[in-house]
């Protein structure tokens, strides 16, 4: 008799806040449990998955919105890992929603043959001004929100783990909940790795 496991091609797309609250404990571990995920992938073969970080970046004489995509198994090897993660820093505010905005079009739409995740890595609420806009409270929470609900219509399994520090506070929790609803769960720095072991988990779901 032989017997066949058959699972879904599946793509996963990891975004980290790279904002400078992230400095410290929360960087490494962040890092350590999106590095964990993209070597599993590597040995299960049939996962893309690609890693990008989230900040501002000062420009002419302003900060704007900036997203960089560090990892992306379908074009890299394991090799650019090893070398380059390291010179990866923090620094900056938290643009969110304008960086997932800025995303989207590149994303992977879930559907009955292939199973599409977006994992978030954040440590705070929106932010980020410059002299034409303020992008904070409430606006900036609602049209995160708004970009987290498109990902979910494109059939994008959205999964956001605040990362808690000594300065968390309760509006901090709600304002998150308010962004990533149900999906929204909150850990500490300690905790990271069982997000890595999750998502293991989740791809060997049939």
């Amino acid at each position: 008799q032989t017997f066949v496991d058959r699972y879904n091609k599946a793509y996963l797309h990891i975004s980290i806040d790279a904002s400078g609250s992230m400095c410290g404990n929360k960087w490494n571990k962040a890092m350590t449990s999106a590095v964990a995920m993209i070597k599993a992938c590597d040995m299960a073969g049939n996962i893309d998955v690609v890693v990008s970080i989230r900040t501002t970046h000062h420009q002419g004489n302003t900060d704007v919105p900036f997203i960089m995509v560090v990892f992306d198994s379908r074009k890299d090897k394991l090799i650019k890992v090893k070398n380059l993660f390291s010179a990866l820093d923090v620094s900056g505010t938290t643009p969110e929603g304008l960086c997932f905005e800025a995303i989207q079009k590149d994303l992977i739409p879930g559907n009955s043959n292939q199973d599409s995740y977006f994992v978030n890595y954040s440590d705070g609420q929106p932010w980020y001004q410059n002299k034409e806009i303020r992008y904070c409270g409430s606006d900036a929470q609602n049209h995160t929100r708004k970009m987290v609900s498109n990902m979910k219509a494109m059939g994008i399994s959205v999964l956001s783990y605040f990362i808690g520090g000594s300065y968390e506070s309760e509006h901090d929790n709600k304002s998150f909940t308010n962004m990533y609803g149900k999906d929204a769960e909150f850990i500490n720095s300690t905790n990271m790795m069982q997000v890595a072991k999750t998502m293991n988990k989740k791809f060997l779901e049939k």
